[in-house]
């Protein structure tokens, strides 16, 4: 398979040569895999509506909540848009997550029946492109 993993019907496939040539701490590695694949099992999408890049976000954050995050992850500040996905996104949501405990949790709850950026507003009183911009600015990028 190409990748590292995915997650379907509430499996999680693990690529077996990523890890066969993994040069660092394949425990380490395969426990951060699995939280950010185990996030996609138990986590809403919108009905299909949430941008992808968001998706993965959400799965990544919950890897880096863990502590397990890899050595080549973007520092804070980084990325070209808020909805990039993976590591760009998860610092993001990090930031968001700070100036409202428990936002992604909201968050996530809110993408059960559906996706609209106006979430963001709901929950932080701020459109997502201004919360990025605080972000950026933040970390002087």
């Amino acid at each position: 398979m190409d990748g590292v993993a995915y997650s379907v019907n509430n499996e999680i496939h693990v690529n077996a040569n990523y890890l066969g040539n993994y040069s660092g701490d394949v425990k380490r590695e395969f426990t951060g895999v699995i939280y950010h694949e185990m996030t996609h099992i138990w986590q809403w999408n919108g009905n299909g509506q949430t941008p992808g890049g968001l998706i993965e976000g959400i799965a990544d954050y919950v890897r880096l909540k863990a502590n397990y995050i890899p050595s080549h992850w973007v520092k804070p500040g980084q990325g070209d848009r808020w909805d990039q996905g993976y590591d760009v996104t998860a610092r993001f949501l990090d930031y968001c997550n700070s100036l409202r405990n428990g936002f992604v949790a909201e968050l996530n709850k809110k993408m059960r029946s559906g996706y609209s950026a106006t979430y963001f507003v709901d929950l932080l009183g701020k459109t997502v492109d201004r919360l990025w911009s605080d972000y950026k600015a933040k970390y002087g990028q």
